[in-house]
């Protein structure tokens, strides 16, 4: 039988329709038990637009759904989920109890710190923009209800520290969400997320072999290997809330101890050097580590691990954890598969350490103390921590080059939180001007779950150093994790007080020619770029372990002032303050870096040449040195204040942060002049005080969910589907900082305190006001109780408009020598 034309032609193009359908049929209709309901078409793409890619060739997505929110976001059932409420996946399988929505453990109440607001004095003030720009109050309080040197702070956790003594840190519940995966429940619902992505990957036609992950902790959503047909047939699907290419990212790549001033005031808070860190967990997401090292020595660690852990090691026939490294995996299938190589080049497909990056950075963050030979010892910031190590760095056969690929670095996130980490420390970059907030949701939901992450800002320098004539160089500048820059140190000084470092011991200058070993940093200041390696015998015990170097290892010994703000530290803001044609960017809205620590010339753990070998020692510099600086002092804060949000940690840090150097001066810039908040964020780290700020800053997941809908409402409800969504002004996030870039006319920020100190105290407010700003803070002062919050509000008005930005701050102190700064940036644009 003969068709006419037309019928063929109508054949043709109905066959045509039929095959770019899904191979399973249309998507179903996903429901959660509560209200169902048909998902509307998705806006197109990521930020309302979708690449695809030029190559015909597949490449590794980041694929997030819309269906369920992630394990991350339970407190025993969420708005939209209760826990009592049955979950349907679609499929034709019998309803039963186990698809229930998990009740999770949680050690303690997330909805912020104890009891309401306080009653506040309504009096305003105005700040004078000549005011001294220096820290008000040069020497900290002594840290809150400090700890004699006993086992009584062994564990943060109520668990077994590294003596097996209990804790004794007032009865505090952690904050940290663990999920317990061998709850039936929760392993049910966990198993329900992974079945819906699997569901929805048929749908566009992805087979199993190219499903790399499933993220259920940090995120409901998979990382595959697509084409661009099944791409496009994803980020159309009902049930997808953004489909994206995974991003590149690259390494960021002394007894810093002594000048941070832990010897003297933090230590000996939290139990002494021995106890620093007891009971807390720090995840490393790097290059992986040299487990032989005597930075991780596990002598006087105990087999009880902290009672949050739920981590494993991938161990091996040549590589074995210990006591002290109490997690360990390596992740590759992103890289390989992005890459399109199946082999790696020089390197071991487990998680030891074949470049040293990872190592040195778990050294100065947690590395056990190591003597040196000569007298004196070097330290991690946390030494009584315990390690996990995720590798997701690796080197490409063909080009030689070491990346990390994002699907790798977002499975290592989701271990993390899953295995119960309390830090995470990621020296690492690499993000796009024009990404959004959006795409670090992995990093909001391992805050959600308590977890504190701390990023290196970059290595990109000064505006215009090396981009090309670019403004910002920052890179990692979401509000939900640290952003931290790197600056010098300086050999034999403290930016402590006197009492402060009285009773540390100098280094003598042999010991820091041929220092040795583990962790943390030898004094030394310079300038000086590469890496040198020592070699030299060190035992594998830990104990009493000296280091011989064979020379090669030099350092300056300027007796300059620091910190110095490192030229090769990245800056913002995102763009020139002239650009005033285009609305801010989201790097111009939020301050970042949000601080400075040690990064330059900095001695530390390194591998050795064959498994098995104790290892060596490398000097590095860069903001992925500075980086588990801070990490490991993060660990310091959670170990004293176990029922601190992530955000408070934060807040600690940068309010009680130096912007005064050991000479007094104002900290300078590597370019020269005093640094800016652009540069150096809230300041130097400034340990003595970070342990009792007195206020804090909180934020928790509910705001950062604002926070976002304030950015893209659309997007929100697709990304936390169920909860109830109030858009929060980038301005009005309860941030440390206040950030307003093109400010025309007068506006007002709020700002809410918990108060921290122990007991009721009033605070009252100064500062100084940007140039050509007026500002007006109300209340004047604020009596607030202890555990209570109180919120005070800034209204600032352009006085004398500029396109630069305009720097001040404001303090909050009270008669216990609390000093609360907040730096404020402002570009008074127009009146």
């Amino acid at each position: 039988m003969r068709h006419s034309p037309v019928i063929a032609l109508l054949l043709i193009l109905g066959a045509f329709l039929l095959a770019a359908q899904p191979s399973r049929g249309a998507p179903r209709q996903w429901r959660n038990g509560v209200n169902s309901q048909n998902f509307a078409a998705p806006a197109r793409g990521n930020a309302g637009k979708f690449q695809t890619p030029t190559a015909a060739d597949s490449a590794v997505y980041i694929v997030r759904l819309s269906t369920a929110p992630p394990l991350s976001e339970y407190r025993g059932g969420i708005a939209g989920y209760p826990a009592t409420a049955t979950w349907e996946d679609g499929s034709d399988e019998e309803e039963n109890d186990d698809d229930r929505v998990p009740e999770m453990l949680l050690a303690a109440d997330d909805s912020g710190a104890a009891g309401g607001e306080s009653e506040s004095e309504p009096e305003s003030v105005d700040l004078d923009d000549n005011a001294d720009q220096h820290f008000p109050n040069a020497t900290a309080p002594a840290p809150a209800d400090a700890a004699p040197e006993t086992s009584s702070t062994s564990s943060a956790r109520g668990g077994r520290g590294n003596g097996g003594s209990s804790s004794g840190s007032g009865g505090c519940a952690r904050h940290r969400l663990h999920l317990s995966m061998d709850r039936p429940q929760v392993a049910a619902f966990a198993s329900l997320l992974q079945r819906q992505q699997a569901q929805v990957a048929s749908e566009a036609g992805v087979g199993d072999g190219d499903l790399l992950y499933s993220f259920k902790h940090t995120s409901n959503g998979f990382a595959a290997r697509l084409t661009p047909r099944q791409a496009w047939r994803l980020q159309r699907h009902p049930a997808v809330a953004s489909v994206r290419r995974s991003r590149v990212f690259q390494r960021r790549t002394s007894d810093s101890p002594k000048f941070l001033g832990l010897p003297g005031k933090v230590w000996p808070a939290v139990g002494g050097q021995s106890k620093a860190g007891d009971g807390t967990v720090v995840g490393i997401i790097d290059t992986g580590i040299w487990p032989e090292h005597p930075s991780f020595s596990d002598k006087g660690f105990s087999s009880n691990f902290p009672s949050g852990w739920k981590g494993k090691c991938e161990q091996s026939n040549s590589f074995r954890c210990n006591n002290k490294v109490i997690g360990a995996k390596a992740f590759y299938t992103g890289f390989q598969r992005a890459s399109g190589k199946p082999a790696l080049a020089n390197d071991w497909l487990t998680p030891r350490d074949a470049d040293g990056h990872g190592t040195w950075c778990a050294g100065a963050a947690a590395g056990s103390p190591v003597g040196l030979q000569g007298g004196g010892q070097v330290s991690g910031m946390a030494p009584a921590a315990r390690i996990a190590a995720y590798k997701v760095f690796w080197t490409d056969r063909s080009s030689g080059e070491m990346y990390a690929d994002e699907s790798d670095i977002i499975a290592a996130v989701n271990q993390g939180v899953a295995d119960g980490v309390d830090v995470l420390s990621l020296s690492l970059g690499g993000m796009d001007p024009n990404d959004n907030y959006f795409n670090d949701l992995a990093f909001m939901r391992a805050n959600a779950a308590g977890v504190f992450v701390a990023f290196a800002a970059g290595n990109s320098g000064a505006p215009g150093q090396s981009q090309g004539g670019g403004y910002r160089t920052v890179d990692n500048f979401a509000p939900f994790f640290l952003t931290v820059g790197a600056s010098t140190i300086a050999r034999g000084a403290s930016l402590a007080s006197a009492a402060a470092a009285a009773g540390t011991q100098s280094l003598p200058l042999n010991a820091i020619a041929g220092a040795a070993s583990t962790n943390s940093t030898v004094n030394c200041n310079g300038t000086g770029s590469g890496n040198s390696t020592g070699n030299g015998t060190m035992p594998g015990d830990g104990s009493g372990t000296t280091f011989t170097a064979d020379g090669g290892i030099t350092f300056a010994t300027s007796s300059s002032s620091a910190p110095v703000v490192a030229d090769f530290s990245s800056r913002g803001p995102l763009i020139p303050p002239s650009a005033t044609a285009q609305p801010p960017q989201p790097g111009n809205a939020i301050l970042k870096p949000d601080i400075i620590g040690p990064g330059v010339d900095l001695l530390a753990a390194a591998p050795g040449k064959k498994v098995g070998d104790p290892g060596a020692l490398a000097r590095l510099s860069g903001t992925s040195m500075a980086t588990p600086h801070l990490a490991g002092l993060a660990a310091l804060i959670i170990q004293k204040f176990p029922n601190w949000s992530p955000a408070q940690v934060m807040s600690a840090m940068m309010t009680t942060a130096r912007v005064t150097d050991t000479s007094s001066s104002p900290i300078k810039s590597s370019t020269g002049g005093d640094a800016t908040p652009w540069e150096m964020g809230a300041g130097h780290v400034f340990p003595p005080a970070m342990l009792n700020p007195g206020l804090t800053y909180d934020a928790r997941d509910k705001d950062y969910q604002n926070f976002l809908a304030g950015q893209d409402l659309t997007r929100a409800k697709k990304e936390f589907p169920g909860v109830s969504l109030s858009p929060l002004a980038v301005r009005n996030l309860n941030l440390p900082t206040i950030t307003l870039p093109r400010l025309q006319g007068s506006i007002q920020v709020t700002r809410t305190v918990t108060n921290v100190g122990g007991a009721q105290s009033t605070y009252s407010v100064s500062g100084k006001a940007p140039a050509g700003v007026k500002v007006t803070v109300a209340p004047k002062s604020l009596t607030v109780g202890a555990g209570q919050k109180a919120s005070y509000t800034l209204t600032l008005t352009v006085d004398t408009p500029s396109k630069d930005f305009k720097y001040g701050y404001i303090v909050w102190a009270d008669d216990q020598g609390h000093s609360v700064r907040s730096p404020l940036v402002v570009q008074p644009l127009s009146r």
